[in-house]
């Protein structure tokens, strides 16, 4: 009798449920609509009557002729991305100890950044300090001529 290997339920079931359920519930969805939108807007040019008759048409059809290809730029841009995405969770959890310290990193030139840029307005903002104490200065004088 020929025995047969049955999968076990626990060992990485969630993981590759999550991934089927991104690409059905997330990934697919998208690619259908973008492909549809796509199709949709060749079939609404093709099939306009009015196409080459009427500057409604021409401006119609430059609009297709137009978006069609941001819509293909935007969807292998967010194709990108999530790709992006998905590999940087693998890496995350391969590498923990190196996504800490990049963290780290991160948040030290943060830091630096922030205490430059407060160091560098100092002079600037003791310097309006001294022009809103003149001007007040100023208005106080004004005011006691006139009066």
């Amino acid at each position: 009798m020929k025995a047969t290997r049955q999968k076990n339920p626990e060992n990485g079931a969630p993981e590759q449920a999550h991934a089927r359920e991104r690409f059905w519930q997330i990934l697919f969805p998208m690619l259908l609509v973008g492909a549809l939108l796509a199709a949709g807007f060749v079939l609404l040019l093709l099939y306009s009557g009015e196409l080459g008759t009427s500057t409604e048409g021409m401006a119609a059809a430059a609009l297709v002729a137009m978006a069609l290809p941001l819509i293909f730029v935007f969807l292998v841009t967010f194709i990108l991305a999530v790709a992006l995405i998905a590999a940087a969770a693998k890496v995350a959890a391969w590498l923990p100890g190196v996504g800490k310290e990049a963290l780290d990193l991160f948040r030290s030139i943060g830091t630096a950044a922030q205490n430059g840029s407060c160091a560098l307005l100092a002079p600037l903002m003791a310097v309006a300090q001294k022009l809103a104490e003149l001007q007040r200065l100023i208005s106080a004088l004004r005011s006691g001529l006139i009066k």
